[in-house]
This record gives C-alpha cells, sequence and structure tokens, in this order.
C-alpha cells in the first residue's frame, strides 16, 4: 500500500496513465472549469482507446453546479455520463488500482492524496459502479447516507484502530479522517469513538 501527496502535475499524470479505464466521481457542488481530473481525461478520449466514466449524483443533474448541457459536453467527447444515487468524494479511480481522492473532497484545489494498492479500492469501484436502484424500490433509509468511506470509518471505528493507522489505510491526511469521525459521531449521537463503532454496528452499517 502506497499514499502519495499530490499537486496538478502528479494528478495529471496519474490518470493519464490509465491503460484501459478511468472512473470519475464528481460531487453535488463540484465544479468542471479548471479542473485537473476532467481536463487529463479529455484527453485521453482522444483515440487512446481508454474507457472514461464519470459518476454524478441524480440529485444534482441540471443544477447550475452540473448543468445537462456540459454533461453533453462530456458525453459527445466521448466520456460516459453515469448518475448515482448519492454524492461521494471528488475521485478518479484509475485502471481500478489507483485511487486519487481530492484533499477537501470537492475539488483539487488543494490537492490530492493518491494511493495504490488500497484495501478500500475495489470497494470504491463497487459504490461507483454497482447498478442504481429502481425507480419502485422504496426510499432508502437514512442509514443510505453513509457512502462506502463513511462505513470503512465506522469499521475502523469498531475495531479500536487508532486514528493514525486508520487513516493511513483508508487513505486519509489524519485530519481529514478525525473531521470525518467527527461527524460521524454526531450522526450517531455518539458520545465516543467506541460507542459510534458500537452503534454503527448495531445498524448494521460496517462493512
Amino acid at each position: 500500500m502506497q499514499i502519495n501527496i499530490a499537486g496538478a502535475p502528479q494528478i495529471r499524470h496519474a490518470i493519464q496513465s490509465a491503460r484501459s479505464e478511468v472512473l470519475l466521481a464528481l460531487p453535488a457542488n463540484c465544479s468542471f472549469d479548471g479542473q485537473v481530473d476532467v481536463a487529463a481525461a479529455q484527453r485521453l478520449t482522444a483515440g487512446s482507446g481508454v474507457s472514461v466514466r464519470v459518476y454524478v449524483p441524480s440529485t444534482a443533474r441540471g443544477t447550475s453546479a452540473l448543468p445537462e448541457h456540459r454533461l453533453a459536453a462530456l458525453a459527445k467527447e466521448g466520456m460516459q455520463i453515469h448518475s448515482t444515487p448519492d454524492t461521494t468524494p471528488r475521485m478518479a479511480i484509475v485502471d481500478r488500482s489507483v485511487v486519487v481522492l481530492a484533499r477537501n473532497q470537492e475539488d483539487y484545489s488543494h490537492g490530492a492524496l493518491i494511493g495504490r494498492e488500497l484495501i478500500v479500492t475495489q470497494m470504491l469501484v463497487r459504490s461507483l459502479t454497482a447498478p442504481a436502484p429502481a425507480a419502485q424500490d422504496p426510499a432508502p433509509a437514512p442509514d443510505a447516507d453513509f457512502h462506502p468511506l463513511s462505513r470503512e470509518v465506522l469499521r475502523q471505528l469498531a475495531l479500536g484502530t487508532t486514528d493514525e493507522t486508520a487513516a493511513r489505510q483508508i487513505g486519509m491526511a489524519l485530519r481529514t479522517y478525525r473531521r470525518v469521525v467527527s461527524r460521524l459521531m454526531d450522526s450517531l449521537d455518539a458520545r465516543s469513538r467506541f460507542q459510534a463503532g458500537y452503534l454503527a454496528a448495531q445498524r448494521d452499517l460496517l462493512l
């Protein structure tokens, strides 16, 4: 497992080194303009043979952040546009083995964490590529708001893993990991990390 903090040149290189596939996840309040991930992916669609799939939250399509005409323009360039039921952090998954995660989860203005051979990579791939629930399915329960990264953090809390070790295994900056822990504790109304892990297990939120 290898994790590095990266700036725009490294992000661009990681995406453009793809041999077969790039998955781009864009959050609800994202930006297209000047973003290195979209620009790097656009270069790949020019006859490289690399499949580029872009995942956007269905609730954000057609908004000022994700206008349909911009998505249509990406599709015209050869990208495949997919809708997801939930928003995700901004990231790129290259050849299902390299994860590029925006440090502030919304754009790459603060750089990215680039991880290789992470234990959560395939989980992230599944969370993006899983078929959307059928329209007749019942509305998701509130617990559906816990996306896979949150569930992995909860699993680490249930195991009693130290913040430093958990952040390193997941591929997060320590400060970001602790912010996520704080948010999850608030969501679960937990007074301690252990209680958060216990409540998550009781509600079947662990991976």
